[in-house]
């Protein structure tokens, strides 16, 4: 465990000091305001509360998320964010009760904020499901991409859960984007 921590860290410190530098201009990038993004990610969320062999203890597990957003400005977007955690696991809630989660998607709706040039903060209010036992959450984050040629998107995103009176979980998400800007109407001036 301490190693995978170790790795991450690692992961999200060259992140911060690679997005120091910035790359020479290939292209004008277009503004966001309009525009329709749709990302895939593959990650791994870390559980606060997990049993393994009889202790409550972290646990990393592997997962990928499906995310759509819609710019409502070149600074705002409202999005929908899907995350499916690809195991079956018991979390400790209330005292000694063990409540098993079988591969739970979670749904939430989220606003966004580009605060910086690549960053964006993102926060909403979801439903994880799960048999048994649906739970709300809260989600908290941050994401940062790289723009690429023909509108394509890499980017990592960093995410915190909390499941109303039961777990936290946070997760990190490598993801690649389509985005389909609006269209430009050209008006000719006499």
């Amino acid at each position: 465990m301490k190693k995978i921590f170790g790795v991450m860290i690692l992961l999200m410190g060259t992140t911060l000091v690679w997005a120091q530098h910035e790359a020479p201009a290939a292209a004008p990038h277009h503004g966001m305001k309009g525009a329709n993004r749709l990302a895939f990610g593959l990650g791994h969320t870390q559980l606060s509360e997990g049993k393994l062999e009889d202790r409550t203890q972290w646990v990393p597990l592997a997962s990928w998320s499906l995310n759509y957003d819609y710019w409502l400005s070149d600074k705002w977007a409202i999005g929908l964010q899907n995350d499916w955690i690809l195991a079956t696991f018991k979390v400790k809630h209330s005292g000694d009760e063990l409540i098993e989660r079988k591969n739970p998607i979670a749904v939430i709706p989220v606003a966004m904020y580009k605060f910086a040039n690549r960053w964006s903060a993102v926060g909403g209010v979801g439903v994880e499901f799960s048999e048994g036992h649906n739970l709300a959450l809260t989600r908290l984050g941050v994401e940062y991409g790289w723009h690429l040629p023909k509108n394509w998107e890499a980017g990592v995103a960093v995410v915190w859960d909390n499941k109303w009176n039961y777990y936290n979980s946070w997760g990190v998400a490598f993801t690649f984007s389509k985005i389909w800007p609006k269209k430009q109407l050209e008006t000719e001036h006499h």
